[in-house]
């Protein structure tokens, strides 16, 4: 049955990860990364990091995913009116990465001996806990954090700067 839901929650996420690049609109494309962000929160629930599942439905599949809507809605963009999705060299790469990844998930489970150890025998005491996460985040893994905040910032101010030269609304 683990195995199952496990499975089941890897192939969500993958198609939300293929249907964010294969959409032609940017509010389909981000409505498809919070499909994935989802199905990734009950992979983390699967792996028993109860916490980790929480942390990313609320910080990623909501206020990350509310930023993103709204610099969407912030840029106006022109509306495709039945535009039909679009296939390019991203979407084949995207669909050879899907079939490495499903390759990948099969090797592993038919090197899967039923006699082998769960993953919650294997996973220390404190695996998942905040004080753990905590720990390595405001520790060990401080400057990487805060570097990755700063360059979600930079890449919404210069979307938005891109987006308002491209449609001719610069302002002084």
């Amino acid at each position: 049955m683990e195995m199952t839901v496990f499975i089941l929650l890897a192939a969500i996420s993958l198609v939300g990860a293929a249907l964010t690049i294969i959409w032609s609109s940017p509010l389909r494309s981000a409505f498809s990364l919070l499909l994935c962000l989802l199905g990734l929160a009950g992979l983390y629930v699967t792996l028993f990091a109860h916490f980790l599942a929480a942390v990313q439905i609320l910080v990623y599949a909501g206020a990350v995913m509310v930023l993103f809507v709204f610099v969407i809605m912030l840029l106006d963009l022109p509306v495709e009116s039945s535009a039909p999705p679009r296939i390019r060299v991203l979407s084949f790469v995207a669909g050879l990465t899907i079939l490495m990844i499903v390759g990948k998930f099969a090797k592993v489970l038919m090197s899967n001996e039923p006699g082998s150890p769960s993953t919650a025998a294997t996973l220390g005491e404190g695996f998942g806990s905040v004080g753990a996460v905590g720990d390595l985040l405001l520790r060990q893994f401080l400057l990487p954090f805060e570097l990755t905040s700063l360059l979600l910032l930079v890449a919404v101010i210069g979307a938005v700067v891109i987006a308002r030269r491209r449609f001719g609304r610069e302002t002084s």
